[in-house]
C-alpha cells in the first residue's frame, strides 16, 4: 500500500497552516465594523432584537446566514468584540487546508504544497478573512462544492454530488453568488465529456451525476427564496444586482481596477509564500523520490553499476533547479507582484497542461499501479511517483478549472470594480498556478528519469537557451525596478471610524446637556469639503486648497477613544442620532449607550418618548454622497439641520478602495481621510 500522506508532508503543512492562522488572528484589538457591508451584516447582533426585525432591506445584500451566525456568536459571554470577524476568521482559515487538498486531489502533491504557502501567506485573502463580510465564507464553501463535485464526477457517485449539491446550497445561502458551484461544475463537466469523457461515461450519466448536485443545491436554497415573497421576491433582489453591473462597455478599465487593487494590498508575503511554497514542493518532492530509489536499489538493480545508477537518481541537480526556481519566482513576484506572476504562471501551466500531459499519465500509473519504465534504460516509477500523483483525473481538472477560471475572468470585470469580488477569481488563478508549477516540476523529473534514453535536438537546445534567457531578462529587470518591499496591510489599524463614531456620542451627550461649545464649521473645515467619489462632480475646492490637502485633513483626525465602558445607558435615552448609510456608524453608537435608528433620506422628524421630544441628530459621512440623489435633498432640507460638528477619521486601504476607484485615490491622495457631519434637527 501507498502511504498517501508522510509526516513530513504533514509537517510542513501544519507550519503553513499556523502562520495562515496567525495572520488572520493575531492584533484583533485593532479590528472594527467600518465597511458599510459590514456594518449591514454586524446589526444582526444587536438592531434585530431591539427592533424586532432585520435591519432594513438587509436582504438586499446577502441570505441571512452570516448576519445569524454573528448574531449567535456575539451572544456568546467574551466574543462580542471579535464575534462579527470570526466566521471569516474560521473559513478563512479552514480554506488554507481545503485549498491545499483540493490542490493535491487535482494535481499531485507539488501543487497542494505550494497552495497552503500561497493561500495561507495571500495578503488579499488575508485582509477579507479579517473582515465581517460574506466573501471569504462563501469561497470557502464554493471550492468545497467543486471539490467535492469532482470526487463524485471522478467516482460516479450520486451521492457524493448530492453532497456537493449541500455545500453549494451553502454557498447560496452565505452569499448570493453561491451559485457560481453549480456553474462551474456544470460548465467544468460539459467541457470535459466533450474533450475526453464521452469516452468514459454517457451524456445520460453525466446529466444524472449534475442533476443531483443542482437537485439538492436547489433544495438547500428553496426556504430562502420562498422567505424573500415576502419582501419583494427574487426579482427585488436581482433588481439590486443589476444596479452594479455595468457590462462590457469598459471591461478593460475594470480589469486593471482589480490588478491595481492586487497590486496595492501586495507585500513581501505575496513572493515569500511563493518562494516558500516552491521551496517545500520541490524538496519533499525531491527527498521523498531519492528515499524511494534508495530503498528500491537492491531489488531494482542486480550489478553494482546498475545499483550505482539507481543510487544517482534523481540527481542533486534537479534540487537545484526547484530551489533556484523558488527564488526567482520569489524575486520575480516582488518586482510585479504575486497575483500577476501566478497569473502568468497559470495561463502558461494550464496550456502547457492540454499540450504535454504529463500530470494525466502520472494519474493514470496511480491508478493503474503502474511502475515500468517508459523506455529501456529510463528509471522505473517508484512509491514517491504514484504517491505524488493527483488522485482526480487532472483532465477533468484542467476542464473544471478553465470554466472557472475564464468564467471569473470575463464576468467579474462586468460589475462595479469592489475589491473583494476578484476572490473566486484569485482562487482559480492560485489553482491553475499550482497545476502549472507541479506540471513543470514533474516534467523537469520525466526528463531526468529518461536519462541517457533520450537528448535534446538542436531546436529543443536552442528553445531552452532562449527560454533561460528570457528569465534571467526578467530577473535583470525587476531586480532593476524593484524598489522597496512593501510592508503588509494586514494588521492595518481599523478603529478609527469606531473612535469617531465614540467621540460623536461623546459630543451629542455633551450638546445635549448644554455643555459643548459650537463652532462656525467655516473656521474649522467647510462642511461641503467632503471628497466627492465621482471625480465629474469637481471635489477639490480649489478656493480653499487647504482643507482638503492631505496634510491639513490628517490633523482633523479624531484621536483615539476609550471604548471599554459606554457612555450612556442605552434604555433610559436621552437622545435619539440618525445616520444616512452609515450602520457601521450607529452599531458603534449603539454600544456606547446611545439610541440610534437608520435613515434613508435626510426628511426626518423629531423622536419623542412619553409625549415628550427627545434631541434628534443625524450624521452624514462618505456613503451617503453615494446615494443617488442624496445631495439635492439635502439643498433642499439642510435649513431643518443646525451644523454640530465634523469628525474626520481614516479608513482602511479595504473600504478605501471601496469608496473611491485605484486611479481616483492614486490622483486624489486628500480622500485618504474622510469625515462624518454631525448636524441637530432645530
Amino acid at each position: 500500500m501507498i502511504r498517501r500522506y508522510s509526516r513530513q508532508e504533514l509537517l510542513l503543512v501544519g507550519m503553513a497552516l499556523l502562520l495562515g492562522i496567525a495572520f488572520r488572528g493575531l492584533h484583533s484589538d485593532q479590528l472594527a465594523i467600518e465597511h458599510f457591508d459590514e456594518g449591514i451584516y454586524a446589526s444582526a447582533a444587536w438592531y434585530d432584537s431591539e427592533a424586532g426585525q432585520p435591519w432594513p432591506m438587509r436582504h438586499l445584500y446577502a441570505p441571512p446566514l452570516l448576519p445569524k451566525t454573528i448574531q449567535v456568536l456575539s451572544a456568546i459571554p467574551g466574543l462580542s468584540s471579535v464575534a462579527p470577524f470570526l466566521p471569516s476568521m474560521l473559513l478563512g482559515s479552514l480554506t488554507i487546508l481545503l485549498l491545499w487538498w483540493l490542490g493535491r486531489c487535482m494535481f499531485g502533491q507539488s501543487a497542494g504544497l505550494l497552495l497552503v504557502y500561497v493561500v495561507g501567506l495571500s495578503d488579499f485573502h488575508i485582509l477579507f478573512s479579517r473582515m465581517a463580510m460574506t466573501d471569504v465564507p462563501a469561497l470557502f464553501w464554493i471550492s468545497l462544492a467543486v471539490g467535492i463535485g469532482m470526487h463524485g464526477l471522478q467516482s460516479r457517485s450520486v451521492r457524493t454530488m448530492a453532497l456537493a449539491g449541500l455545500c453549494a446550497g451553502i454557498a447560496w445561502w452565505t452569499k448570493y453568488t453561491g451559485w457560481l458551484a453549480l456553474a462551474i461544475l456544470l460548465s467544468g463537466a460539459g467541457f470535459w465529456w466533450i474533450l475526453a469523457g464521452r469516452r468514459e461515461i454517457s451524456a445520460g450519466q453525466l446529466v444524472k451525476l449534475l442533476a443531483s448536485t443542482v437537485g439538492v443545491a436547489v433544495l438547500v436554497w428553496l426556504p430562502w427564496y420562498l422567505m424573500l415573497s415576502s419582501v419583494g421576491g427574487y426579482a427585488a433582489v436581482a433588481a439590486n444586482h443589476r444596479a452594479y453591473l455595468v457590462g462590457l462597455d469598459g471591461w478593460q478599465n475594470r480589469l486593471a481596477s482589480h490588478m491595481l487593487y492586487h497590486f496595492r494590498f501586495d507585500s513581501w508575503l505575496g513572493p515569500a509564500s511563493i518562494g516558500l511554497g516552491l521551496l517545500a514542493a520541490g524538496s519533499r518532492r525531491w527527498i521523498e523520490l531519492r528515499r524511494s530509489t534508495w530503498n528500491a536499489a537492491p531489488v531494482a538493480a542486480a550489478d553494482s553499476k546498475a545499483s550505482a545508477a539507481v543510487a544517482a537518481y534523481p540527481s542533486p541537480a534537479i534540487l537545484v533547479r526547484f530551489v533556484a526556481a523558488a527564488i526567482v519566482l520569489a524575486v520575480v513576484a516582488a518586482g510585479i507582484g504575486s497575483a500577476g506572476l501566478l497569473t502568468c504562471l497559470g495561463i502558461g501551466g494550464m496550456a502547457g497542461m492540454f499540450l504535454w500531459p504529463t500530470l494525466q499519465q502520472l494519474h493514470r500509473r496511480r491508478v493503474n499501479d503502474d511502475r515500468s519504465a517508459v523506455v529501456p534504460g529510463a528509471e522505473p516509477y517508484y512509491d514517491a511517483d504514484l504517491n505524488s500523483a493527483a488522485s482526480i483525473d487532472p483532465t477533468l481538472s484542467i476542464c473544471i478549472l478553465l470554466a472557472w477560471f475564464s468564467g471569473m475572468l470575463l464576468t467579474t470585470p462586468m460589475y462595479h470594480p469592489f475589491p473583494r469580488l476578484s476572490l473566486p477569481l484569485l482562487a482559480s488563478i492560485w489553482l491553475a498556478a499550482a497545476g502549472g508549477i507541479t506540471w513543470w516540476m514533474e516534467a523537469n523529473i520525466n526528463v531526468a528519469r529518461r536519462g541517457n534514453a533520450v537528448t535534446l535536438t538542436r531546436v529543443q537546445a536552442a528553445m531552452k537557451r532562449l527560454v533561460m534567457g528570457m528569465i534571467l531578462i526578467a530577473v535583470a529587470i525587476t531586480l532593476t525596478g524593484i524598489g522597496q518591499l512593501r510592508r503588509p496591510l494586514v494588521w492595518q489599524n481599523r478603529t478609527s471610524l469606531r473612535d469617531a463614531s465614540w467621540h460623536i456620542a461623546s459630543v451629542v451627550l455633551k450638546d445635549v446637556n448644554g455643555d459643548f461649545k459650537h463652532t462656525d464649521p467655516s473656521t474649522v473645515v467647510p462642511t461641503d469639503s467632503i471628497i466627492s467619489p465621482n471625480p465629474a462632480d469637481g471635489a477639490n475646492d480649489e478656493q480653499n486648497p487647504e482643507a482638503t490637502s492631505l496634510d491639513q485633513l490628517e490633523k482633523e483626525v479624531v484621536s483615539p477613544f476609550d471604548t471599554t465602558q459606554p457612555l450612556a445607558d442605552v434604555f433610559q435615552p436621552e437622545c435619539v442620532v440618525h445616520a444616512f448609510g452609515e450602520p457601521g456608524v450607529l452599531g458603534h453608537l449603539h454600544a456606547a449607550g446611545l439610541n440610534v435608528g437608520p435613515v434613508q433620506d435626510v426628511a426626518i422628524t423629531a423622536a419623542s418618548l412619553r409625549g415628550k421630544e427627545l434631541p434628534t441628530y443625524l450624521i452624514i459621512g462618505p456613503n451617503a454622497l453615494r446615494t443617488p440623489g442624496m445631495l439635492n435633498d439635502w439643498a433642499d432640507k439642510q435649513y431643518r439641520y443646525r451644523h454640530i460638528a465634523d469628525f474626520h477619521f481614516v479608513p482602511s486601504e479595504v473600504v478605501l478602495y471601496n469608496l473611491f476607484s485605484a486611479e481616483w485615490v492614486g490622483q486624489h491622495p486628500e480622500c485618504r481621510v474622510q469625515k462624518l457631519e454631525l448636524y441637530r434637527l432645530k
